[in-house]
């Protein structure tokens, strides 16, 4: 057994060791035989190594060439499954944003795998375990190895032993590369070198295209902002030729690019300021590195002079010659800004002084450092009397002004109101905070509103005024919207419509549960075409208890200001004139009988005024008639007789007695005539 260990060959920390003898059956062997089959052994692997070594130059030599990544991994997977006599070889690259890795290159795989799958990167899987290992990878047998637990491509292709290795990268690994057998197979450490080889070069070859692209990318990003930058580029020469122009020279002085180019760029600044430029341009190249700056007028594409504040730095040519780059940026409109700014602070002062307002700033041990504003006057003290003073001091005996600035020294933006000395201020502060975002100092801003809080109490007394007249208005008064929602009611009206709550009233809708015809409300909306107010509407409503009532209406439409005249909403007056307008009947009705009364009194008067004459000529008749016609006797009687009926009958009327309230003629012939009509006109045998 110890002569078999000795005959094992020398494996890699990532191999199991086997003998090269079986264990079952031995050979005795002579020394010459020894000695020839390591001599064989030796020139085999010798010749194994000088092609490994072959190859992998041959690799390296298309990576300096050139060859783009794709391409160079394929040839490398092309030379490894060749050179170690493998059916598979693989490139993964690794994926970290989805824990996986695609395969890039490959040899023997089915056709689509490659670009195409997918596999596992975390630590369970084949491929995840090699991108964690320091060193290769070797699997003598995958269907027993328990290091990992999934390899589903290898497993899927029949793979039996395989050796991996990492491909590095200077951040990251790049991936792994592989080469699988079918067979079972024990890979040397001359194998794992090799593939460790080819596995560099590939991790170089990344790495340089990684840096490429990056330096690409940097270029192009660099070339962008210079290209789209506000500010102009140029380079100049130790001569002042222009050798380059950023695109930006033509959308700030309105020339191309090219129209600069070998022109001196002395030409184009204003006379004055040459010696001040030709100066900073002698420091930048007598002092290489430094940036040296310069303010001068140029002349632009359209004959205006604009200014420019410039910085260049030189840099020395491979020749020796210097370079100078400049960094040009037109703030001809900022100067002009900052006159104007001075010029509005100026006028600024002058409207402080004379409005009604106090600016003011603290220092942060709340120390005036600035006062002004003719808001002082109410206050009786000038700006001399308040500077270099701090607030405890001055206003010992205003707590509040004490605290506001304490908590805006302490970093809040706020506005409070003070009443100092009888003068009622609203002051916003504001901190003052240094590049470290440190508070050191405030900015306030005091506005007197002495009057102005007269006028708000006035108002507010004015609408607590208001507001209880409508709660307690006798009649009803409401809100509402187009579409007959209630958006305020008052007590009265609750009353009036039978509610329990304003609450439950204004959960109500007008046409629906209010209105006993819903066109009635229509009605009324179409009268606010034409008009902004209505009133003496009267429109039948219904309570809650389904009792309807006559209401009198009045109210005005509110429209938006800012909405071309919408209407927003109605504000209206109801009054409940139900009772008046039954009264206000009776009372016509009543009239109405007492004309009708007095009709009938009159014409009862008249008929026995004509029944008198009628009953008095019968009688005067009758009495000059001869006894011996009886028959015209009898006549006389009937006549007699339903003149005597008639006056019953308008004696017995209401109307008759009322307007005969003092004896009249028929009343004083009443007796004389009945007996006058007995005694001239005798029964007969007709009567």
């Amino acid at each position: 057994m110890e002569k078999t260990e000795r005959l094992c060959k020398v494996a890699s920390p990532f191999q199991v060791v086997k003998p090269l003898v079986s264990t079952n059956r031995f050979r005795l062997l002579r020394p010459d035989d020894d000695r020839d089959a390591r001599t064989s052994r030796t020139e085999e692997q010798l010749r194994a190594t000088a092609r490994q070594q072959e190859a992998v130059a041959h690799l390296g030599q298309q990576a300096l060439a050139g060859t783009p990544v794709a391409d160079l991994e394929q040839a490398a997977v092309a030379i490894v499954a060749r050179i170690l006599d493998v059916e598979f070889a693989s490139v993964l690259e690794f994926r970290p944003e989805s824990r996986t890795l695609l395969l890039r290159a490959g040899v023997g795989w089915s056709e689509g795998s490659v670009g195409r799958a997918v596999v596992p990167a975390d630590a369970d899987s084949h491929a995840g375990y090699v991108l964690r290992s320091s060193g290769a990878v070797v699997v003598e047998d995958l269907a027993s190895d328990t290091r990992f637990g999934s390899a589903p491509l290898l497993a899927q292709h029949g793979v039996a032993s395989s050796l991996s290795v990492v491909v590095h990268g200077k951040e990251r690994p790049f991936g792994v590369l592989g080469v699988h057998t079918a067979r079972r197979r024990e890979f040397t450490i001359h194998d794992t070198h090799f593939l460790q080889a080819v596995a560099n070069v590939l991790a170089t070859t990344v790495d340089r295209a990684r840096t490429e692209a990056a330096l690409r990318q940097s270029e192009e990003h660099f070339r962008s902002l210079i290209e789209n930058a506000s500010d102009i580029v140029t380079i100049v020469g130790e001569n002042g030729v222009f050798r380059y122009a950023s695109p930006s020279v033509e959308r700030v002085l309105g020339y191309k690019p090219g129209d600069l180019l070998e022109r001196n760029a002395f030409d184009f600044v204003h006379p004055d300021d040459i010696p001040a430029v030709a100066e900073a341009l002698s420091r930048a190249i007598h002092r290489p590195g430094s940036p040296q700056a310069a303010q001068l007028r140029f002349r632009a594409n359209d004959g205006a002079w604009r200014l420019l504040e410039t910085v260049g730095q030189a840099r020395l040519t491979d020749a020796g010659t210097a370079q100078l780059i400049v960094n040009a940026r037109d703030v001809t409109e900022r100067r002009r800004q900052e006159r104007a700014l001075r010029e509005n602070k100026a006028r600024l002062r002058t409207v402080i002084a004379g409005a009604p307002l106090v600016l003011f700033a603290l220092d942060r041990d709340a120390v005036f450092t600035m006062v002004e504003g003719k808001g002082l006057d109410a206050l009786g003290v000038r700006p001399a009397q308040l500077v270099g003073r701090p607030v405890s001091e001055l206003y010992a005996d205003v707590p509040q002004a004490q605290a506001d600035v304490s908590r805006a020294l302490a970093g809040d933006t706020f506005s409070s109101m003070v009443e100092v000395y009888g003068v009622v201020f609203d002051i916003w502060y504001t901190p003052i905070r240094e590049a470290n975002g440190e508070v050191s100092g405030v900015i306030g801003v005091a506005n007197d509103i002495t009057e102005r809080r007269r006028f708000e109490e006035a108002l507010r007394r004015s609408e607590e005024s208001s507001r209880a007249l409508v709660q307690h208005a006798t009649y009803g008064i409401y809100r509402s919207t187009l579409d007959g929602r209630l958006l305020a009611v008052n007590p009265a009206l609750v009353r009036m419509l039978g509610y329990d709550s304003e609450e439950q009233l204004l959960a109500a809708n007008l046409a629906r549960d209010v209105y006993a015809d819903a066109t009635e409300r229509e009605r009324i909306l179409a009268q606010f075409d034409g008009a902004d107010a209505v009133e003496g509407v009267e429109v039948m409503w219904k309570r809650r208890d389904g009792r309807r009532i006559l209401v009198r209406l009045a109210g005005r439409a509110v429209r938006r200001p800012d909405g071309g005249g919408r209407i927003e909403c109605f504000e209206t007056l109801a009054e409940d004139v139900t009772e008046r307008r039954a009264l206000e009947e009776q009372l016509r009705q009543s009239q109405k009988m007492e004309a009708i009364g007095q009709l009938t009194g009159g014409i009862a008067h008249d008929f026995n005024n004509l029944l008198t004459i009628i009953l008095a000529n019968a009688q005067l008749i009758a009495k000059a008639l001869p006894q011996e016609q009886a028959d015209a006797h009898t006549d006389l009687r009937d006549v007699m007789a339903a003149a005597l009926r008639g006056r019953v009958m308008c004696s017995a009327s209401p109307a008759a007695r009322a307007s005969t309230s003092s004896p009249c003629i028929w009343a004083i012939w009443w007796p004389i005539s009945r007996a006058s009509c007995a005694a001239s006109c005798p029964p007969t045998s007709r009567s």
